[in-house]
């Protein structure tokens, strides 16, 4: 039997500590912040029978006109989670390459269905950029998938779209039928007065995009998302991996998600001035801990990557009571190693809690980079 490995980021779902700064996104909306008075009737009076195998047909055109193509290349799937693990399923008997750090469940998905797995590595120091010659060394004639994410995760941070043209150029030449995947569940999540950068759906025939209302519009129960794909005979075989699957998504979820986009520009505007309100408390305080930690600004995302100084922390030892102390005192943080990363780097989620709450939590973490 095929296992797959334990993932620590379960955590961050499974337990409930004093300050969660593991998250990923904001503050979660509750369903009577999604609909006004007249929509919540009408949940009453949807049916909850299957939906069909693509998704239903109004969402799937809300999402098209988001990403910049057909509705009929938008799959929708339960979260962007889904949509990783049916493309690394139709593509895990060739080889796959992927970009670490990462979130967690795509480095579990292609591990745990026995993929041929290469790695390009990208660096805190580097502003976790790719270099497309790095990229390179790792393709081969077998790469049927180059898996990365933009936003990437645990930074926040975009990677250019030079890069990403750069990247193609490279594949066209070693393995001309491999397809990039493009994981965009961020790229929404923008700070106020920067408009999200566009989708890269449209910009290559090899590029499939995958994405979800998780993050961005903080409705990650509602476990839509979905992906944009340009191959007819691909989307196909996409669609019929996630009937056998799942059949369809809920019915209710769907109906929700299709409210929330209905005032996409309202939701995310609101997300957006708590984010930058949260970013501007954390910036301040990285500035104060000045050779302790330092950070990279996110770009995208509700969340950041802080880097611990290696000469006051120079082992893993150090790094282990540090985090201890964080532990003790109620603090959730993500680890750099559930990512991929290095043990020096955490990920600190800015706007899941409340901005009171967000400044306890890091006098908490204040208090272990000071301890003796």
């Amino acid at each position: 039997m095929r296992q797959f490995p334990a993932s620590p980021i379960t955590a961050v779902i499974d337990e409930r500590p004093r300050y969660n700064l593991g998250e990923s996104c904001g503050r979660d909306l509750s369903v009577a912040e999604i609909l006004t008075p007249g929509e919540l009737a009408d949940l009453g009076r949807v049916t909850a029978g299957y939906g069909t195998s693509k998704g239903d047909a109004d969402l799937r055109a809300q999402i098209a006109a988001r990403q910049g193509v057909r509705a009929g290349q938008v799959l929708i799937t339960a979260g962007a989670a889904s949509a990783l693990f049916l493309m690394g399923l139709l593509f895990g008997d060739g080889e796959i390459v992927l970009g670490v750090p990462c979130f967690p469940p795509t480095l579990d998905v292609v591990r745990g269905i026995g993929a041929d797995i290469r790695t390009v590595r990208a660096r805190f120091g580097d502003r976790y950029r790719i270099d497309a010659d790095a990229l390179r060394r790792q393709l081969s004639p077998g790469t049927s998938l180059v898996m990365l994410a933009s936003p990437q995760n645990p930074s926040a941070l975009a990677i250019p779209d030079d890069d990403i043209t750069a990247m193609l150029d490279q594949m066209a030449r070693v393995c001309p039928d491999a397809y990039l995947l493009l994981d965009e569940t961020f790229r929404e999540a923008a700070y106020h007065g920067a408009a999200p950068r566009p989708s890269l759906a449209a910009a290559s025939p090899r590029i499939v995009t995958c994405s979800s209302l998780s993050k961005a519009y903080g409705v990650p129960g509602l476990r839509v998302g979905w992906l944009t794909v340009p191959d007819p005979g691909l989307y196909e075989q996409l669609r019929l991996a996630k009937f056998n699957a799942a059949i369809s998504c809920g019915s209710v979820d769907e109906y929700l998600a299709g409210r929330i986009l209905s005032r996409a520009g309202e939701v995310l505007a609101q997300r957006a001035e708590i984010m930058t309100d949260a970013r501007e408390i954390v910036e301040g305080w990285v500035d104060k801990h000045a050779g302790l930690v330092r950070w990279l600004r996110p770009e995208a995302g509700a969340f950041c990557s802080l880097e611990l100084d290696r000469g006051r922390f120079p082992g893993a030892g150090d790094v282990d009571r540090l985090l201890a102390r964080v532990r003790d005192g109620g603090t959730a943080v993500a680890l750099g190693p559930w990512f991929g990363d290095s043990t020096h780097v955490l990920r600190l989620g800015l706007a899941y809690e409340p901005p009171e709450k967000l400044e306890l939590a890091l006098e908490v973490i204040s208090e272990a980079l000071h301890a003796g």
